[in-house]
């Protein structure tokens, strides 16, 4: 029996899900994938410089929008910035509205300092609440409203031994309401990056996302297809690369990666964050943003559509 049937044969007496059980090419936790070939080029449809917010702070690492319009810019410095995204010919975003900038706080609504303010992550549920990752002091916060105090969200055991400023990068929502949460590095060696999730007011253990060479997850987001989207970057400085690869999600068990896009080193900043939405043509489509490091690099959008 080769280790493929050995694999199946386990995953059916230890009843993990259809997902994990039917398909060939499905990965359960642990297992790690060979790298992507035949990468499909994609349409950059816009890329936008974005203005300096008061302070001169921008270092954005996080993004969500629902149409590709407004959008909710989160910041490592604990703030968000809310606005909607002028487009123009061929969908050319041609400026920023900026609407309102919020200062994330506590559960006691006192401004986040310091390193308790290194939000990475930012995901929105389904009744309109915000969840915040943070990688120095790895922790999860929800607010039930822009403005709102923090709720903290309770912890994994693991987040504790997470690597400050390597942990939870990247947070998503599924349809279901279940909020995943997946760190840049693994609390211990082992094989691939793992993720939890919290669901009925606890944290578990949950899929292991399969590592593709010395590519680290960055941001992810649940788009209007069902599927998982994960951005991750490569490389140091100007030779930065990003690619985004595509999963299915059902429980535990994770399908087999499917790498959407892969930029060239240097093409784009340092992309942070990820959200994605269907346009009115029902394609596809990557709203990106990149930290520029305290001005260092680049402050912009980038808005790809995929071709597959």
């Amino acid at each position: 029996m080769n280790i493929s049937r050995l694999i199946l044969a386990a995953a059916i007496a230890l009843g993990l899900p259809a997902l994990a059980q039917t398909h060939s090419d499905t990965y359960l936790a642990g297992v790690v994938q060979h790298p992507a070939t035949n990468i499909p080029p994609v349409q950059v449809v816009s890329r936008f410089t974005l203005p300096l917010m008061s302070g001169g702070v921008n270092d954005f690492s996080g993004i969500a929008s629902t149409d590709g319009l407004s959008v909710m810019l989160l910041s490592d410095h604990g703030f968000i910035a809310t606005g909607r995204l002028q487009r123009g010919y061929n969908q050319q975003i041609t400026g920023f509205d900026l609407r309102q900038v919020s200062v994330l706080t506590d559960e006691r609504g006192t401004a986040l300092t310091g390193a308790l303010h290194d939000s990475e992550g930012i995901a929105i549920g389904a009744d309109g609440a915000l969840y915040v990752s943070f990688e120095q002091h790895n922790r999860v916060l929800r607010y039930a409203r822009l403005g709102a105090p923090g709720v903290p969200l309770g912890a994994h055991e693991d987040f504790a031994r997470l690597r400050a400023g390597r942990g939870l990068e990247a947070l998503a929502v599924a349809r279901d309401g279940t909020l995943y949460a997946i760190p840049e590095r693994a609390a211990r060696a082992t094989y691939g990056f793992p993720s939890y999730r919290l669901q009925r007011g606890e944290w578990t253990g949950s899929f292991r996302l399969p590592m593709d060479g010395t590519y680290l997850p960055v941001a992810a987001d649940f788009g209007p297809d069902g599927l998982l989207y994960v951005l991750e970057r490569d490389g140091l400085g100007n030779s930065l690369r990003s690619q985004v690869r595509r999963f299915g999600i059902n429980g535990r068990a994770i399908s087999s990666p499917v790498v959407v896009m892969r930029s060239e080193a240097g093409q784009f900043g340092n992309l942070e964050g990820l959200s994605v939405y269907r346009d009115w043509n029902g394609r596809i489509r990557l709203l990106m943003v990149s930290d520029d490091d305290r001005g260092v690099g680049r402050s912009e959008i980038v808005d790809v559509v995929l071709n597959r």
